[in-house]
């Protein structure tokens, strides 16, 4: 037994790697879909209560395609115009970065070694706008992001006729099988439950966490606070890492706006004592009671579903491996996975 246990383990491992890297390579075609089905997770209950209104499916499917179109909309003015605000506060942050900020920084490091010296001096304004300009900056931090938007054509396809067929699948189901149709129809059920619960409060809470934040720096008069409340919205859907990124930007432009420094100070604390219970303790707790996943396990899925997936990746890591949890619980000889992999585990649990 310990001999076939021994060899298990590193055949797993393998089989992991294998497979991450064959999704890798996978991405263009599975990425559009996967997130197609998740979004139509989202949009599912709206399609069911205007069916239920006797309205036909081609309107209320018309409804989601122009509820989509105006929040791509929305968010699209939201980025033009902060773009151009940046563009135009440019030359004052420069101004505060070499006259008071890059100095103070060489004065609180007089006693570091020479070459972190060295280094600090070639930290100027147009030295690090050369390296790293505001496109490349805007690139790197939003490349997934912009990938996802050049196929939103295909994933608004696939999200159309996977909510056009809802409730075929399970009439599909008990013609193939029979026997096992209920069963295989209820862990179906559970997945979609979970899922569509799931990203309804994650999205509810990030709501929240982004308009916080734009109440807190809109308070303290800070530059384009709508589109960092934006970015806090959308990067908190990557556990953990989300928060911290949502952080760093509006802190930055806090300290390049203000002359003096206890109100980046403030902010940074404003901020970071919102993010710390949205991001670090509510939402945590939340994605782990809620579907039930071990934390260090969602953990390891942001790590591995980063690793195939990039920035989306980490977006479905949660949802994905809850899915694949409750597979697990529905096969007698996975189940004993599916419990190690549990935030708590209930004997009488159905």
């Amino acid at each position: 037994m310990t001999a076939t246990r021994s060899v298990t383990f590193p055949l797993a491992i393998i089989a992991l790697v294998v497979g991450g890297d064959a999704l890798h390579i996978m991405q263009p075609v599975l990425l559009p879909l996967v997130v197609a089905l998740f979004l139509s997770n989202i949009f599912r209950p709206l399609v069911i209560w205007l069916r239920k209104q006797h309205v036909p499916m081609w309107i209320a499917l018309l409804t989601v395609v122009v509820l989509v179109g105006a929040v791509l909309f929305g968010v699209s003015m939201v980025a033009i115009s902060s773009v151009q605000s940046l563009v135009a506060a440019m030359p004052r942050y420069e101004t505060r970065w070499n006259n008071t900020l890059l100095p103070g920084l060489e004065h609180l490091l007089d006693d570091a070694p020479a070459a972190v010296q060295e280094q600090l001096r070639t930290l100027k304004w147009s030295n690090m706008v050369q390296i790293s300009s505001v496109v490349g900056i805007i690139y790197a931090g939003a490349g997934g992001f912009v990938s996802i938007l050049s196929g939103f054509g295909l994933i608004l396809l696939f999200m159309l006729f996977i909510l056009e067929g809802n409730g075929l699948f399970e009439r599909k189901i008990r013609a193939a099988y029979p026997d096992r149709a209920d069963e295989i129809n209820a862990v179906i059920k559970r997945i979609d439950e979970k899922t569509e619960r799931y990203f309804l409060t994650v999205s509810l809470m990030n709501l929240v966490s982004g308009g916080i934040t734009v109440v807190i720096l809109s308070a303290f008069g800070v530059d384009l606070a709508l589109l960092w409340g934006l970015i806090a919205f959308i990067v908190n859907f990557i556990p953990t890492l989300g928060s911290i990124f949502s952080l760093a930007l509006p802190i930055l432009v806090a300290f390049l706006q203000f002359d003096n420094i206890s109100t980046p100070i403030a902010v940074a604390l404003s901020l970071i004592a919102v993010q710390f219970l949205w991001g670090s303790v509510i939402t945590p707790r939340i994605m782990g009671s809620r579907l039930d996943l071990s934390p260090l396990l969602v953990l390891i899925s942001l790590i591995f579903w980063g690793w195939v997936w990039g920035a989306w990746g980490m977006v479905l890591s949660v949802p994905i491996t809850s899915m694949i949890k409750i597979a697990l619980e529905s096969v007698p000889e996975s189940k004993p996975i599916a419990i190690l992999a549990s935030h708590s585990y209930q004997p009488n649990r159905t």
